[in-house]
């Protein structure tokens, strides 16, 4: 009896261990199964956002029903024919513009850059610095950017003939196969950079003058408190004045603005008509010119986001956008406790009527909210794309009491314009090539 009780138990005991073993498998395959389901959807909603948008990826429309995919560009080129371009002023402002993101260009790279309709190459010398010179070798016309290697710290070597090039001075300081002198016009155009926040610029100036004013130091960036959060990029067809405009244009942000980003970024598609959408942004803002440094101006926005009319938590934020000449904006945000930031908004001339337009965002914000953000920021700013991809410019605006102060903008625009600034012929060539300040 006692014996065969003790079996029972055993059996009992074993059957049991049996059970919480399975039942702890079952458990872990569970687990496992929703930690597979689930991190990729992290890695999506944690990694920095890389919005890219190239020219006629968005910003036109070619009617009802949409035309094939395979007709898009030549009806695009279309457009650009037909399009009314209005009075334009000129095309490539004096000041600072960003060409490139710091770590984008790794020592001893060659990065083709393209801006104010000139092919240029941007060199990261073996120590580190940056140049920028003319693409294109004086010899024979080789192309620095199509097989050209960094050599000598901080030359290159053209790909053709192996000539040899200082891109801190533009000289050419060796001739692989020649015996004799090098000849003195044997040099390219260099152009002035600088390297700052994790960003690269140049500076033009049409009358030759030397950089008048610094972009600022973000210490924040400096010391690491805000860190790289993410980034969009577009290729907008319009003037480079016709963005940073916006600033100044209060009025379209209750309108063009309104509906919040889950509507989308068509405008073919969104009803602007309708005034109460179930998600919409509540918006006040102002502008204004610095009296101290008269190259920056600044819009303080405060928005808050609704549902159905009612004030969504944690939607509340303060930006204050500070204008540093025409192609550099340092838009500070806060929202409270979440954390704070910057905005780094480049709008870079390419072409008379093209322009790169980056968004790049450091700090301390969760890496989750910083997306949200920064995709919230792209479905607007793609919804003024629509517009500056097809409107006009118009030099006498026909205004209202509530416009906001565009006209103040303009006048406070229009310094970065000189005697010689290229303008934009009737021909689509330009009155005068824009031209390094070091060529002067």
């Amino acid at each position: 009896v006692v014996i065969g009780t003790m079996e029972n138990s055993a059996i009992f005991l074993l059957q049991s261990l049996a059970a919480i073993h399975l039942t702890m498998t079952l458990f872990l395959y569970c687990v496992t199964g929703v930690i597979l389901l689930i991190y990729p959807l992290y890695l999506y909603i944690t990694k920095p956002l890389n919005r890219i948008k190239r020219h006629g990826d968005l910003g036109y429309h070619f009617g009802t029903p949409e035309l094939a995919e395979k007709y898009h560009d030549k009806q695009i080129e279309r457009l650009k024919r037909i399009r009314l371009k209005g009075d334009l002023p000129p095309v490539y402002p004096n000041g600072w513009y960003c060409i490139a993101e710091s770590p984008r260009l790794k020592p001893k790279e060659i990065m083709p850059i393209v801006v104010f309709g000139e092919q240029l190459s941007l060199i990261r010398s073996e120590d580190g610095s940056v140049h920028l010179i003319d693409s294109y070798c004086p010899h024979l016309g080789a192309n620095f950017n199509v097989g050209g290697r960094v050599v000598d710290n901080n030359c290159v070597q053209c790909p053709f003939h192996g000539w040899v090039f200082s891109a801190e001075s533009g000289n050419c300081t060796r001739i692989p196969y020649n015996d004799g002198t090098i000849p003195e016009q044997a040099r390219v155009t260099v152009w002035p950079v600088v390297e700052r926040n994790q960003h690269i610029y140049v500076w033009f100036d049409a009358d030759g003058s030397a950089p008048e004013w610094e972009i600022p130091n973000i210490e924040e960036i400096q010391n690491g408190e805000w860190i790289y959060k993410g980034r969009t990029e577009h290729e907008v067809a319009c003037h480079v004045q016709e963005i940073p405009e916006n600033g100044a244009d209060l009025a379209h942000l209750g309108f063009l603005h309104l509906a919040g980003a889950p509507v989308g970024n068509d405008i073919i598609r969104i009803d602007l008509s309708d005034r109460s959408p179930s998600i919409s942004h509540k918006w006040d803002g102002s502008w204004t010119a610095s009296q101290s440094e008269k190259h920056t101006s600044k819009m303080h926005l405060e928005q808050v986001l609704k549902f159905h009319g009612f004030e969504i938590p944690l939607s509340a934020s303060v930006l204050d956008a500070i204008q540093i000449g025409p192609g550099i904006v340092h838009m500070h945000f806060d929202f409270g406790y979440l954390g704070k930031g910057i905005v780094l908004h480049h709008v870079t001339p390419e072409e008379p009527l093209l322009q790169r337009a980056r968004f790049v965002m450091y700090s301390n914000l969760p890496r989750w909210f910083a997306k949200f953000f920064l995709l919230a920021e792209a479905n607007q700013f793609e919804r003024d794309v629509f517009v500056w991809s097809n409107k006009r410019y118009i030099k006498n605006p026909l205004l209202v009491k509530n416009d906001g102060p565009i006209g103040k903008h303009r006048r406070w625009y229009s310094q970065f314009y000189s005697e010689n600034s290229p303008r934009l012929l009737a021909d689509g060539s330009l009155s005068n090539r824009a031209k390094s300040v070091l060529e002067w």
